[in-house]
Parts: structure tokens; sequence; C-alpha cells
């Protein structure tokens, strides 16, 4: 049996509230410092986004991670992309990540899009050489060839998501994290992205999608993890876990 890709073990994340964000105006929050108002016992001085998460995934596996907004589905993913680091527990992961979490993650706003895709390349470790052996295919992927040696700061969102997708599928990257991100698009280029995914995973590569459209999540994914508050409500077969996930929204 091949190692995981991806193991992750009793992971948590645990953020500070910051009762500044609730006094008003500019020259109260300044009070507010001076004279700190006295403290509410009935407020929560933290909260755990992610609490004891654990689970594998294999090898050329589409794993989906589904749950309501909030659940926190979105600061699992990133941990694993080293944006964020845990408050408790770890992620290994074997392999270089490209993470597709929104629009502009990883983009330099003033730099065209060629520059970026060289950019990105320079980031996961890859050679010029590899770089300018995939540039073309991701040109042609993304649909943006006439604004191809434009400052990305100028496309519209669905130009930016278009590109950013394609430098992810066809950089070198062992594992991919695939966020909501996909909504951005028209359906053609979203099922286009799908069978990109679906593709990479039959290459060997390991995808993580998190998506509300649960006839994706069916149609990519063998199994999901479904979060609920943070935590595990569900880790299994897809089917039996859209119906989790949708007896929760329901609820």
């Amino acid at each position: 049996m091949s190692a995981p890709a991806l193991r992750v073990s009793g992971l948590g994340k645990q953020y500070a509230v910051n009762e500044l964000r609730h006094t008003g105006t500019l020259g109260a929050r300044l009070w507010s410092i001076v004279r700190p108002p006295p403290e509410n016992p009935a407020l929560p001085r933290s909260i755990w986004a992610l609490q004891d998460v654990s689970f594998e995934v294999a090898p050329g596996e589409v794993f989906g991670v589904i749950g309501r907004n909030g659940s926190g589905k979105s600061t699992l993913l990133k941990i694993l992309a080293r944006i964020t680091v845990p408050s408790a527990g770890q992620a290994e992961l074997a392999g270089r990540v490209g993470a597709l979490l929104e629009v502009g993650t990883g983009f330099h706003p003033d730099l065209s899009g060629r520059e970026n895709i060289l950019l990105s390349g320079a980031i996961l470790g890859m050679t010029p050489a590899e770089i300018r052996a995939k540039e073309s295919a991701i040109i042609e992927f993304s649909g943006v060839g006439r604004f191809i040696d434009t400052p990305v700061k100028h496309y519209s969102s669905g130009m930016f998501m278009r590109l950013a997708f394609a430098v992810s599928a066809h950089l070198l990257c062992e594992i991919m994290l695939v966020d909501e991100v996909l909504a951005v698009g028209d359906t053609g280029f979203q099922e286009k992205c799908k069978a990109k995914i679906a593709e990479v995973a039959q290459a060997g590569g390991t995808v993580i999608f998190t998506s509300h459209d649960m006839a994706a999540v069916e149609r990519l994914c063998r199994r999901v993890l479904v979060l609920s508050e943070g935590r595990v409500a569900y880790l299994g077969e897809a089917k039996a876990g859209i119906a989790e996930y949708w007896k929760r929204v329901l609820a």
C-alpha cells in the first residue's frame, strides 16, 4: 500500500476574539486602548475554527471537503497551503502544493499573465525550461491569450480565475487545493476545469476539492470529509457524505 499524499492528524486552529472590532468609531477604539472596557465573562476570548480534524488522502484521489458556510473548510485549506499555521496537530503533505483558494492567490497584480506564470512556476521550484514547456498549454487552456502580456490587475475576475486555475492545473504540483473559486467561471469553463481535475488525478496527482456544488462533488470524489462547526461530522463514501451535508444544510 502506497504512503498517503496527505495526512492530517488532530488539526486545530484557534483565533483570538478581537473586542476592538465592536467598539464603533475610531475615537471609541482609541479610548478603549487608553482605558480598556471591563471584561465581559459572557464573551469568548477565543474561538476554534477547526478542532481535532484527522484524515488521509491517497495519491491519485480527488477528495471532497464539504460543509455549510463557516464550517472550517477555508481554514483547513489555508493550513494545507501553508498560508496559516495550525494551533494544534499537524498536516503532512508529500510533494509540491498548488493552491487555488481565491481569485488572485499567488499572483502579483502588477505583473503580466505571462510573468505570473513564470513566477508561479519558480515558487514551485520548477526550472525556466520546465515552465516554458508548459506555458503554451496554460495560455491555451485559460483562454486569455490576447491579454497574456497585460498586467493581471486589469483582468476581470473571470479572466483572473481562468489563468489561476490553468497555472495550478498544468504546473508540476503533486497536490492541488481547489476552493469554491471555480464558481466564478461560466458553465463551459467549469466543465473544462472538472475534466482537468479528473485528468490530474488519473495521472497520479492528488486533489482536495471544496464546493457547494454537490453534483460536482459526487461526480469527482469517491470520498468526502463533512465539516460542521470546525469538527469532523462525517468521513467516508461520497454519496453518504453528501446526504449528511444536505441534512445539516436543511436542518
